[in-house]
């Protein structure tokens, strides 16, 4: 299998399960609310050492993955436990499905390389409606 369709392979199970547990969406989203939005939670990932990463995702270029652990290591275990509790898998699975998602959440919220003004619930419920169609 090649990276890109591996990537595909990847892409696709993310939405088969946003479908199946929408609430991964409003986790992601109280996630990025609760650190101070799209600037706040870029800053956070570049504190712990991750800033070619969360600069990857606000800018025009391809996005950089991270994986479960640093998920873990940047939102703190209990934020993700919390989060796999309401969608029902367990706290490693629910943070690689958020270490695949925030990446792509937050370059839909920053077109252009630019970070959102204005209300983010409503852009992330815009948003939300792609994973659920």
């Amino acid at each position: 299998m090649s990276f890109f369709e591996s990537l595909k392979a990847v892409a696709a199970q993310a939405v088969e399960l946003v479908q199946n547990n929408p609430q991964v969406v409003s986790g992601i989203q109280k996630i990025i609310e609760e650190n101070g939005g799209v600037s706040g939670i870029i800053e956070k990932f570049k504190e712990k050492g991750f800033a070619e990463a969360a600069s990857s995702w606000v800018g025009t270029g391809d996005n950089i993955s991270i994986g479960a652990d640093d998920v873990m290591k940047v939102l703190g275990k209990d934020s993700v436990k919390d989060l796999a509790s309401k969608v029902g898998l367990d706290t490693e699975a629910t943070a690689g499905l958020v270490g695949s998602l925030l990446p792509l959440v937050i370059d839909k919220l920053s077109p252009e390389g630019k970070e959102p003004g204005g209300d983010i619930t409503s852009q992330l419920s815009s948003l939300a409606s792609l994973f659920t169609k």
